[in-house]
């Protein structure tokens, strides 16, 4: 991206940097604080050596890399020698820092169309005088020895000596603490307060409150004790990122989730979740697809019924219609925005046929999931919609239940605006 010429003005005095200066030129130029470390600048704690600064890529990726030094270190053939190779590196890359400076001196000084000025100070801000920097002494060299009337060096004040002081340090900067927050208007918020406090305030003893003043009171301590109220409950936000179990979560109970939420208690993996991750590999590796599992699926807690074993789950799987389709993907993972949320995820398998694809999830319980179990299917829907580009009416999804071989899928599972709604409406605060 490159920036235009700076605007330039005729009716005000500019304060620019050199970089933003770069491209115009003005009448009268002044740059002052040409001193030693501070222009040209020597500043060690950002420097250009990406061996010492990470700020800085190395560089052998930058595109003027053939301007800039080379480190070798291939050169070396001991500790010893890296650490003289590393060394000679560090002065290249402070003598292109250097150069930079000394181009960017003669940037500030050419932009001055009749009248330049330099300058710089004994003092600045520390407690030793400071040299003039090469900068100025170059300028300064050049102007003795040219003949023009148009160059005039001002007279040079005299160098401190060594137990001279910075003059700055006998007006230390004062203040009060802590800070007055009306300020100026203190005088007048006092004399104000001074009026409240005299004035004679009128006695309301013997006087019978009237209905309207008493529906006031009442009213008033009826907001009092709501606001108290609402301010021992805190609301309780989604998370920026969710799998999908946590959103059919939402769907089954939301309060039980906000409480998790704001209380997370760890779950532990039971003999029944790991048969049903055993199982999803045995079917992964049936396919022949790939053979790294991710173990974070959906029903890793569903429960297996005590007198199922494995290989019943096998035989029981290898008896209906899936296993003998050939054109699969499986253990295909997602990540999609959806309301504003992430939703990461992965489907256990997908079967598509003539521009259509079948969303399949296996459930190694026989017990047939409810209507919030859905929301599952519907966030792989869409994720498969979007995935392969494709109308969402043209996927389909259901639960394979694998030990009664029942493949329900239901036909009104939610669409985008469903799952965007009950992202939207998830409102719940709790103590």
């Amino acid at each position: 991206m490159k920036f235009g010429p700076p605007e330039i003005r005729h009716d005000v005095v500019q304060i620019l940097t050199i970089h933003n200066a770069k491209g115009g030129e003005w009448d009268v130029v002044a740059v002052p604080g040409l001193a030693q470390n501070t222009f040209p600048s020597e500043n060690s704690m950002d420097k250009a050596n990406w061996l010492a600064n990470e700020a800085h890529v190395p560089f052998s990726l930058r595109g003027d890399k053939k301007e800039l030094p080379d480190f070798q270190w291939q050169r070396a053939s001991d500790q010893k020698e890296l650490e003289a190779l590393i060394t000679t590196f560090d002065g290249e890359c402070e003598a292109i820092e250097f150069e930079e400076e000394m181009r960017l001196g003669y940037v500030a000084f050419t932009r001055a169309i009749s009248h330049l000025f330099l300058s710089t100070s004994w003092w600045r801000s520390g407690v030793k005088p400071v040299a003039k920097s090469q900068l100025f002494t170059i300028a300064e060299s050049l102007a003795a020895t040219t003949s023009s009337k148009s160059i005039r060096l001002l007279p040079e004040p005299q160098r401190p000596g060594d137990k001279d002081r910075n003059p700055s340090e006998n007006s230390p900067e004062t203040g009060v603490w802590p800070r007055d927050p009306l300020g100026d208007q203190r005088s007048a918020f006092d004399s104000a307060v001074a009026i409240v406090r005299s004035a004679q305030a009128d006695s309301l003893e013997d006087e019978k409150a009237t209905s309207e003043i008493s529906e006031w009171l009442r009213d008033g301590k009826a907001l009092i004790a709501e606001r108290e109220r609402r301010g021992t409950l805190a609301p309780v936000l989604l998370p920026a990122r969710m799998s999908v179990s946590t959103l059919v979560a939402l769907k089954s109970n939301p309060e039980a989730l906000a409480l998790h939420l704001r209380r997370p208690i760890p779950q532990l993996q039971d003999s029944f979740a790991r048969r049903g991750t055993q199982f999803h590999l045995w079917v992964e590796k049936y396919y022949n697809d790939q053979q790294i599992l991710d173990d974070s699926y959906l029903d890793a807690r569903d429960k297996f019924e005590s007198d199922t074993t494995l290989s019943a789950l096998q035989e029981k799987w290898l008896e209906s219609e899936w296993a003998s389709r050939a054109d699969v993907h499986t253990e295909v993972g997602f990540e999609m925005s959806v309301a504003g949320t992430l939703l990461r995820g992965r489907i256990d398998a997908i079967f598509p046929k003539n521009g259509e694809f079948e969303v399949i999830d296996w459930k190694t319980g026989s017990t047939q999931l409810g209507e919030a179990a859905q929301v599952q299917l519907a966030v792989y829907r869409l994720a498969i919609s979007k995935l392969y580009k494709v109308d969402i009416s043209k996927v389909s999804a259901g639960f394979h239940y694998v030990p009664t071989g029942v493949t329900h899928k239901p036909a009104d599972l939610l669409d985008e605006a469903g799952l965007n709604a009950l992202l939207n409406n998830f409102e719940i605060a709790i103590l």
